[in-house]
């Protein structure tokens, strides 16, 4: 039988095509590199042991059929195992998975080994294939083993693909469906017209498809420095851990890249980066360096402290030495933080967490700060993890619940207003402070959620117990940052309030400067059609940060609230009583009331009333309280009030 085998010279191209683009870009050496090698290589060999048999047969005597035999079996085999690597190769791409289970060995060797003892005792058997007395090629009873060999695993690779759909890229998707449908059509083809050797030229395509979506050199690398990335970062840490043996990871924070875009420009800012990346590979030699964000380098190094120390002096050396950029040089400095595995932890997720916030902790340090990590990240991290869960479940279950801070007025000395404070407290954890669990909310997208019980709590509490018969003008509302950003804010305010029947001027809502500056102008067209409606706005935590008169300029806020630490400052500092007093003589030009928070003395109060302050709230007054403390205060309003007077 004369065989067409071009297609299969076409294989053998295509195959040396993508060995060449294998090895031409530096691999990192990872379980999916080593898999995809395996996987070029079967079909490099498959098409060429496949020629050299077509070729064999053609000349081969009957004295030497034992060679025939062998050739065909090595074939066979190597076409067989085609579809276990195959699968292989999709396995490890979506789950990043090394080790396996004795299960999962037995399950997915079962097959292969089947079909494998089956190709090895063909010549006693006859059941693969054999030769009839005049030499020709003849398949066996059980050829068709190979055929459900490789169902097993392309079905295998399809669930797998199917199972995790939401990590499975389309273009990922595509190839192993593409992949299947022309071996299929390969096999129905070549059965039709068994002439025809295309089998291997459809898996050389589907190998280069494997190369070019799952494999793809520049997954593993950072464009703008030509380094591996976080990707192969977490590739190369599998492999580490699937050793078993000890190493450690240097973590470097280069420290002032921020500002290089501000100095000297995007492009330029590559540059240096460039620049830097390529002194810090000269000095670390044979160690990878792995770029895992935009200021922050890895390198994987062996468990010793010498290599560790001589590593460390000479990246030190590399942040010593500027890097000439045009007319000028330009100067940054690093943090390093020392990773060991596995004394420190032995997941990555906690790994990363270990180095990222280590390096942040020491970001104010002097330059060369070199550090252990801070293994406390993790029992931090732990905490977070309970608290979100307690969160996630506490509105069902009552666990959040709102307390009041009443608000003293100078003016009419008595309590007309007060603030409401979200508070958790759960069996498991008891009471978790607000400073605690707000920013773990804000993180998780909760806040919106916990935003709108405290803000129909407060409107049901108003309502239900006609706080303004009690004096109480209003009640102080904190929005967060995420709220601000609500587009849709003020109607879902005016849908809870209209739902209570609630007058809007009985809620003021409280808003932090950094919440302002986010939100900006989502947050000015809120403000308006709310003020519209007769609420009011008070800005918060007015002293802190970078507070300044642009936003009491720009927003229109009623009230503006003096942080506490702005209060205590000016009560033992001469400059900061200066700044407060100026402070309050400026609001209160501008027409705006103004609270004082943090007030704890009768000194502090003195002196605040003095100044001009119109309402004071702080624990000299009252700690926030239950509702039902709030109520009761409110009625031995008239004891309250000789009390402060």
């Amino acid at each position: 039988m004369h065989y067409i085998v071009e297609y299969e010279i076409a294989a053998i191209i295509l195959s040396l095509a993508v060995l060449f683009s294998f090895f031409r870009k530096k691999l990192v050496n990872t379980r999916l590199t080593r898999v995809f090698f395996a996987l070029v290589m079967n079909v490099l060999l498959t098409a060429s042991i496949d020629l050299f048999v077509i070729h064999l047969h053609e000349r081969i005597l009957a004295k030497h059929i034992w060679l025939d035999y062998i050739c065909n079996e090595i074939y066979y085999i190597l076409i067989t195992s085609f579809s276990l690597i195959f699968y292989d190769c999709i396995r490890t791409t979506l789950t990043g998975s090394i080790s396996r289970t004795k299960f999962q060995i037995v399950r997915y060797g079962g097959p292969i080994s089947i079909g494998v003892i089956s190709i090895l005792l063909t010549p006693w058997t006859k059941m693969i294939f054999y030769f009839d007395e005049e030499m020709n090629f003849v398949k066996g009873w059980g050829y068709q083993t190979m055929y459900i060999v490789a169902a097993i695993y392309f079905l295998s690779a399809v669930y797998k693909v199917i199972i995790l759909r939401k990590e499975a890229t389309r273009a990922q998707r595509l190839t192993v469906y593409f992949y299947i449908t022309m071996c299929v059509t390969s096999v129905v083809i070549q059965t039709i017209n068994p002439k025809l050797i295309i089998t291997g030229f459809v898996a050389s395509i589907a190998t280069m498809m494997v190369f070019l979506v799952l494999v793809n050199p520049t997954n593993y690398f950072d464009k703008e420095t030509d380094i591996l990335n976080l990707p192969a970062f977490r590739d190369v840490f599998a492999q580490y851990q699937f050793k078993k043996k000890p190493f450690r990871i240097i973590g470097i924070q280069i420290i002032g890249i921020r500002n290089l875009v501000e100095t000297i420009g995007l492009e330029n800012k590559t540059e240096i980066i460039r620049q830097f990346v390529i002194k810090l590979k000269s000095v670390c030699g044979k160690y990878s360096l792995y770029r895992v964000s935009s200021s922050r380098i890895y390198i994987f190094i062996p468990d010793d402290d010498k290599i560790e120390n001589t590593l460390v002096k000479s990246i030190n050396s590399v942040f010593d030495d500027s890097i000439l950029m045009g007319d000028f040089r330009i100067s940054l400095s690093e943090h390093i933080a020392v990773y060991k595995y596995p004394d420190d932890s032995d997941a990555l997720a906690d790994v990363e967490d270990l180095i990222r916030s280590t390096l942040s902790s020491i970001y104010n340090e002097k330059p060369h700060t070199a550090v252990h990590v801070e293994k406390s990240v993790l029992a931090k991290k732990s905490r977070e993890l309970q608290i979100l869960q307690v969160m996630k479940k506490a509105v069902r279950r009552g666990d959040f619940y709102v307390v009041y801070q009443p608000i003293y007025s100078f003016e009419q000395n008595r309590f007309t207003t007060a603030e409401a404070l979200v508070r958790l407290e759960n069996d498991e954890l008891g009471e978790v402070s607000p400073e605690e669990f707000i920013p773990i909310a804000e993180q998780n997208g909760m806040i919106l959620q916990i935003g709108e019980f405290v803000f129909e709590t407060v409107c049901r509490f108003v309502l239900h117990h006609k706080i303004w018969e009690k004096g109480i003008e209003y009640i102080h509302v904190n929005l967060s940052v995420i709220q601000c950003m609500q587009e849709k804010l003020a109607d879902q305010l005016f849908r809870i309030m209209d739902l209570y029947n609630l007058d809007y001027r009985y809620i003021n809502l409280e808003v932090t400067e950094s919440a302002a500056i986010a939100s900006s102008e989502v947050l000015m067209d809120n403000m308006n059609r709310l003020i519209e409606r007769n609420m009011n706005f008070s800005l918060d935590d007015f002293g802190t940060g970078f507070s300044n008169t642009a936003t009491l300029i720009k927003y229109p806020f009623h009230t503006i609230k003096l942080d506490k630490g702005m209060v205590w400052d000016a009560m033992h500092n001469k400059k900061a009583e200066i700044i407060l007093k100026n402070t309050i003589e400026m609001v209160k030009m501008l027409n705006m009331e103004i609270v004082a928070e943090g007030a704890e003395t009768p000194e502090q109060v003195e002196k605040l009333r003095e100044m001009g302050v119109d309402f004071v709230q702080g624990f000299y007054y009252s700690k926030p309280i239950s509702r039902d403390d709030f109520l009761k205060l409110l009625n031995d309003g008239k004891e309250r009030r000789k009390e402060y007077d």
